[in-house]
């Protein structure tokens, strides 16, 4: 798991080998949409996007400005198999990563990683079939990106939460600009107020932030202060992504905490500022679904 002061966009750029699925703990396997995921994940070949190509996609969308997409035509058909699955597990009703968290900060986080791959690919082969005619695959496509970027987040950690958080806004900007075109059928358009609505209120913020901040509990056990201090932070941080008006009290809990505990605590403002920039993009793609 990551603990990072700074949160952005960099953070979710590297591209690591994945590491093996985690075997599903609750309900039927063949209902966790997790599994087809990993299946997804398997299948991906090639496919890493390049952080320029990725600020170009996601000012592109902002935009609706234009974007070459005939250098991305190959890497698409590589893995249309591998969205094609992943748009499958979308329909299962359940999530579940199977991930340890008694590992603390060696939980693996590859399966985010793979993820915002897949995610990326699925934004490119949704305008790809949307400027080939195929308008109906388009918003299918469209629809499942949408579940699976909020699947991305179902139990993990801040990092996962933010990888979950970059490829629903790209989502979310395509959802929108398909409707300002204003050429979606009632039917289309039904399908994308679907989705939209299955999203929620977005993520769970304090629990993926409780899930970080645990898992520094075992480097720091021995330590009384720094186990009393690491408590107050906790409480302090799930309390002011609820309300934003417990900053001072989370501030100080960081800031009395032993140096070395300090120095692992995500960025608070940062966090609070990629909840509500999903907040603020999810209201008004809803509003334009209407």
């Amino acid at each position: 798991m990551k603990h990072l002061r700074a949160i952005g966009l960099t953070i979710l750029s590297a591209a690591l080998a994945i590491g093996p699925a985690f075997a599903q703990r609750t309900g039927p396997l063949a209902d966790n949409a997790a599994l087809r995921y990993w299946a997804a994940f398997s299948e991906l070949q090639d496919a890493a996007i390049s952080d320029q190509d990725a600020k170009d996609l996601n000012a592109a969308l902002d935009t609706m400005g234009q974007l070459d997409f005939s250098k991305f035509k190959e890497l698409i058909q590589k893995n249309t198999p591998a969205l094609e699955t992943m748009a499958r597990g979308t329909s299962l009703p359940n999530c579940d990563w199977g991930l340890d968290y008694s590992l603390g900060e060696d939980t693996p986080v590859e399966y985010a990683r793979k993820a915002l791959m897949l995610g990326r690919l699925n934004i490119l082969y949704t305008i790809q079939q949307y400027h080939a005619g195929d308008k109906d695959g388009a918003i299918r496509s469209l629809a499942a990106g949408l579940r699976f970027s909020h699947d991305v987040a179902n139990g993990g950690s801040l990092f996962a939460t933010l990888v979950a958080k970059d490829l629903l806004m790209l989502h979310l900007m395509a959802a929108g600009d398909g409707v300002r075109m204003g050429q979606l059928s009632p039917s289309q358009l039904s399908q994308l107020q679907s989705a939209a609505a299955s999203l929620g209120d977005g993520f769970d913020w304090p629990a993926a932030a409780r899930r970080d901040l645990e898992a520094l509990r075992a480097n720091h056990a021995k330590s009384p202060q720094a186990s009393s201090a690491l408590n107050r932070i906790i409480a302090s941080y799930v309390a002011y992504l609820g309300d934003p008006s417990k900053l001072p009290a989370l501030t100080e809990a960081i800031h009395s905490a032993p140096q070395d505990l300090a120095d692992l605590i995500p960025n608070p403002k940062r966090v609070l500022e990629q909840k509500q920039e999903l907040a603020e993009r999810l209201q008004q793609t809803r509003g334009l679904l209407r």
